[in-house]
C-alpha cells in the first residue's frame, strides 16, 4: 500500500481500496501490478529543523501556581536542617530527599516555602498524605509547625491568584 493515489475507503460498510488515479475502487493484488503506480516521498528532516522541533516541545511553561507550589532546593536544605535531619513524626534518621512534605497538599494549592514543608520518612508521609491516621498525623503537624512560627497561619500557605 505505498502507492500514493491507493486508499482506503467503505463502501456498504466494508472496507475497500480505492485508487484515486482510475478513480475506481480495485483490489490491493491488482494495484500491485498496476503501471501507474506512484510511490511516496519519504522526506527527512535535516539537523536544525529537528532541533526547532525539539525546542518546541520542551519549552512549555508551568503554571504560576505550579511554580509557587514547587520546593525549591534552598528551601529543602533549610527545612532538613530545621528538622535535625529527622522524621518530625517517628525520628527516623532520612535523606535530605525526604525534606519535601507539604502541610497543605500541592493539589489544594499548598505553597513551597519553609511554613509549609517538613520532613518525613517514607512511612509517615504515605501515613499522613492517604493513610488511615492521615487527621492525627496532620494535628501533629500542624502543631510542630506552630511551635517554630509564632505567626504561622494555614491561610498564608495557601497559592492565592489574586
Amino acid at each position: 500500500m505505498n502507492c500514493k493515489h491507493l486508499t482506503v475507503r467503505s463502501k456498504n460498510y466494508e472496507k475497500k481500496f480505492y485508487c484515486r488515479l482510475n478513480k475506481c475502487f480495485v483490489e490491493a493484488t491488482t494495484c500491485y501490478c498496476c503501471c501507474n503506480k506512484e510511490y511516496k516521498e519519504i522526506k527527512t528532516l535535516k539537523r536544525t529543523e529537528l532541533k526547532r522541533s525539539a525546542l518546541k516541545k520542551k519549552t512549555h511553561k508551568a503554571s504560576k501556581m505550579a511554580k509557587a507550589c514547587e520546593i525549591p532546593k534552598i528551601v529543602k536544605q533549610r527545612v532538613y536542617k530545621r528538622d535535625n535531619e529527622r522524621c518530625i513524626f517517628c525520628g527516623v534518621h532520612v535523606n535530605e530527599i525526604k525534606a519535601c512534605c507539604h502541610f497543605i497538599p500541592r493539589s489544594l494549592g499548598g505553597l513551597g516555602i519553609e511554613e509549609n514543608i517538613f520532613t518525613a520518612c517514607d512511612k509517615c508521609h504515605l501515613e499522613q498524605d492517604n493513610g488511615l491516621n492521615t487527621k492525627v498525623y496532620d494535628k501533629e503537624a500542624e502543631k510542630y509547625l506552630k511551635k517554630l512560627y509564632k505567626d504561622w497561619n494555614i491561610e498564608k500557605l495557601i497559592y492565592k491568584k489574586y
